[in-house]
């Protein structure tokens, strides 16, 4: 007899405990069970087991309380191996955070604990010839011998009738055989390329990072220097080791691309993670990387965590990209995950970017990184001339459109060249709000503190953070009038701008809403390559990783957006966003131009951006960072009290700095204060900033509140506590 611990999720979320089973035979820590619990049956995971001699009856005599057994075990293996087990339980810890979530954070959607079983393996009927002779008829002999030329055929691909290959198989010249058909998530065909030969600063850094195994390296190459070229010889070489490489990008957009350049290198030592395969092929995936049958994985944030052996090689590409911060629990930051992968497997970490982070940047400055530098472009290739348009000077001259007098004769220029454009505006839908012209009522969201976005192409109000949605009203909801006016500008907006204004547009909109459909991010880029569009609209999206030889403009349409943002962070994205969506400009033979647009042509991050020039930006952002004392500088966590009753978030959080002001001393406590949108999913939320050097008596400070509202008060307050806090909404 067998005690097993098991974990759950429903419906005890909040007391992240496990809850004791019985087992006639001994199971493996980390695999599923199916269990009855209160009336119904769910899914747990297996924390412990351990053998007794006493009988159920005994058991049950001792604790006080009926035991039931274990229905069912869903899983031969543990779904984890042990460090990452173990990382699990060192990510609770660290973040503060439920166990069973660290666990769901670590496993694809269809193989967490769950009231469902997974996604089944998929099979495949294939036809094996058994033995040599003569059938009997001309036809089935035609077949046996399509079928001696191409072993394994599928039976539903050859060009013969069922009724043929039954009678080989009462023959016995042939056998049906189900095997296990793995769901292919990058369909594209791909030619393999040859190695290309590295430049000598590029041979240079491949060098350093692998004579300094174990290191965290980061290179600081300018957009277009070749940075892919030594990620990809780096991993050649760790392959070479007998080791396994994990290449991590910020955006599932860039995925496709990345995966792409890797398969051409790699062929089918590659797997693929992220948020947007099918179920079925993230069960796939998964168990290929399990069973080793892959040495690379190339994904999303999450990927981090993918079952990889032996790992030698972690890349974050774009390391600086706020995508990689995991924002709901557990809330951890990819490097930080790396390293202590790295840290297991005594593997380089190796972050890349032409905007590295201030925090990873002031690092490699004091010598904890190594610093790698590239700060010129592959074959001596210049980098873009960028321009700043003042459009309060727009203004002046009456010009009260989204594009200045330049940007349309720049725009116009460019395409009868017959090259092409990228036009950046962080902002998607047709406008930012609906507004009634009588009573000047916004029409909001009635579950967030927020406008409803008007998307023109349904012709409905949207709200972008809890997906409420409602037809285009006919009456204002205040006062019923008729007369309601759209206000502002966004993506879908300015693509019907740019077609009415520029003779031979062919516009491609790449944002959320046009990329929502399987392999969408993929299809549109491939539009593009093809020359079906020849201007790239989009958000953020196009700011990273895209590489068109025949983009020769890039213009910004309003570089305030990211400026505006009440985040300490806001001028360094802004900076990095406008520095990387330039670097898509000029990348082919011809030289390329960027325009940006921005009502403060004097802020230092946007004159750094134009200029290219990193360190400038780096020493001015840092001494307004010293003196506010922000990270840099020192360690920050978020305390976000969040409830449903709008009065007790504001009476809990004064009992929480309350608390804090007693047992915190060498700390600056800021607030409490409504965070960025006070209502969201109809949920209040107030915030603490807790800035600090030193953690232990914070932390521990922070485990009792996490203690006191999120496991004994169950549910009226949620505190959630955010370690290096990357948002402020």
């Amino acid at each position: 007899m067998y005690i097993v611990k098991v974990l759950t999720e429903h419906p005890v979320h909040s007391l992240d405990t496990t809850f004791d089973y019985l087992s006639e035979s001994c199971l493996n820590k980390g695999v599923r069970v199916l269990i009855p619990f209160h009336h119904r049956k769910i899914i747990g995971y297996v924390e412990n087991v351990e053998k007794t001699s006493l009988t159920k009856e005994e058991l049950e005599q001792e604790a006080g309380f009926t035991y039931h057994y274990i229905l069912e075990v869903i899983d031969e293996e543990p779904l984890l191996n042990q460090e990452l087990q173990d990382l699990a339980n060192t990510l609770s810890q660290m973040t503060l955070s439920p166990r069973i979530a660290c666990l769901q954070a670590m496993l694809p959607t269809q193989l967490k604990p769950s009231t469902t079983h997974a996604v089944g393996v998929k099979l495949k009927t294939i036809i094996e010839v058994l033995n040599d002779g003569t059938p009997q008829t001309i036809k089935q002999k035609e077949c046996l011998e399509y079928l001696k030329e191409n072993p394994q055929s599928q039976a539903k691909d050859i060009p013969y009738t069922k009724g043929v290959v039954d009678r080989l198989v009462e023959q016995g010249f042939v056998q049906y055989v189900q095997v296990e058909d793995y769901r292919n998530p990058f369909s594209k065909d791909i030619m393999e390329n040859k190695r290309v030969e590295l430049t000598s600063d590029q041979q240079a850094i491949v060098n350093g990072i692998m004579q300094k195994t174990g290191r965290v390296s980061l290179i600081h190459g300018v957009t277009g220097s070749g940075k892919t070229e030594i990620y990809l010889a780096l991993a050649g070489y760790i392959l070479e080791q007998g080791k396994t490489v994990m290449m991590l990008v910020p955006e599932i957009s860039l995925t496709p691309m990345m995966v792409e350049v890797f398969k051409r290198r790699f062929k089918e030592a590659v797997a693929i993670l992220h948020s947007r395969l099918s179920q079925g092929e993230k069960y796939d995936e998964y168990r290929r990387i399990k069973r080793q049958e892959v040495k690379i994985v190339v994904g999303a944030r999450s990927a981090v965590f993918a079952p990889l052996e032996n790992i030698g090689l972690i890349i974050l590409d774009e390391e600086h990209d706020a995508s990689y911060k995991q924002e709901s629990k557990p809330r951890y930051l990819t490097s930080q995950i790396a390293k202590m992968r790295a840290s297991s497997h005594h593997a380089s970490v190796v972050l890349g970017s032409a905007t590295p982070s201030l925090e990873s940047y002031s690092r490699a400055m004091k010598g904890i990184y190594d610093l790698y530098t590239l700060d010129k472009r592959i074959n001596q290739k210049p980098l873009p001339k960028v321009e700043i348009v003042d459009m309060l000077e727009e203004m002046h001259h009456r010009n009260y459109s989204l594009f200045s007098r330049t940007m349309k004769e720049r725009i116009q220029m460019t395409l009868d060249r017959q090259e092409q454009v990228i036009l950046l505006l962080n902002k998607r839908g047709y406008a930012s709000y609906v507004q009634c012209r009588d009573c000047g009522e916004v029409i909001k969201c009635p579950h967030c503190d927020v406008s409803l976005t008007y998307h023109k192409d349904e012709h409905r109000l949207k709200c972008h953070y809890c997906e409420y949605q409602i037809p285009y009203p006919q009456v204002c909801p205040h006062c019923g009038s008729k007369h309601l006016k759209t206000v502002g500008f966004g993506t879908q907006k300015i693509e019907e701008e740019i077609e009415r204004m520029f003779h031979g547009a062919r516009v491609i909109r790449y944002d959320v809403d046009t990329t929502r459909q399987k392999n969408g991010h993929l299809k549109l880029l491939e539009k593009f390559k093809n020359k079906e569009g020849n201007i790239l609209l989009g958000t953020q999206m196009i700011a990273k990783g895209l590489d068109f030889e025949d983009v020769t403009f890039v213009g910004v349409l309003n570089a305030d957006l990211s400026l505006n943002i009440p985040d300490f962070r806001a001028s360094e994205r802004t900076f990095q966003l406008l520095c990387q969506v330039a670097g898509r400009s000029g990348r082919g033979q011809k030289q390329g131009t960027v325009l940006i647009q921005t009502y403060n042509p004097e802020h230092y991050a946007i004159t750094s951006a134009a200029h290219h020039d990193y360190q400038s930006f780096y020493k001015q952002e840092m001494l307004y960072r010293q003196k506010a004392k922000y990270p840099p500088y020192c360690h920050m966590v978020s305390l976000i009290i969040q409830s449903r009753q709008e009065g007790l978030v504001h009476q809990v959080a004064i009992e929480i700095k309350g608390y804090l002001d007693k047992h915190i001393q060498q700390a600056v406590l800021l607030g409490p204060a409504k965070s960025g949108i006070f209502k969201m999913q109809d949920i209040y939320r107030e915030r603490i900033l807790i800035k600090f050097i030193h953690s232990q008596e914070v932390y521990q400070a922070l485990e009792t509140i996490n203690e006191f509202y999120n496991k004994k008060q169950k549910g009226k307050v949620t505190v959630v506590c955010d370690f290096n806090p990357y948002s402020q909404i």
